[in-house]
């Protein structure tokens, strides 16, 4: 799995049918101890109704189609949770509840 900050979406018309009703996301994975932005993007299938700003973590390959609903989409990534903390080492190093606003991140 990978953690990464959802940056935008992506829209498109003309799909394949199997990813039709699918929402799609850019996530830009983070460093777990500092949350620092990595330099990589995915494009992943939402399927926990994660929006831009959210901390997320996905999974990709063959486990991303393994949920009732990621299953039908033809999808190397999909996003299977919006994160409330991340503790390393007994430090915390995330807190959503402490986020003043999820959609304004430092870059």
């Amino acid at each position: 799995m990978l953690v990464g900050r959802v940056t935008g979406n992506v829209v498109s018309t003309n799909k394949v049918p199997t990813l039709t009703g699918a929402k799609l996301l850019i996530v830009q994975t983070v460093a777990l101890d500092t949350l620092a932005m990595q330099e990589d993007y995915v494009i992943c299938v939402d399927d926990v109704g994660a929006g831009e700003g959210d901390l997320v973590f996905c999974a990709y390959g063959s486990s991303s189609r393994q949920s009732d609903t990621s299953k039908k989409f033809a999808s190397d990534y999909t996003i299977y949770g919006i994160l409330d903390s991340i503790d390393i080492r007994g430090r915390r190093t995330y807190d959503k509840a402490k986020e003043a606003d999820a959609c304004n991140w430092p870059e």
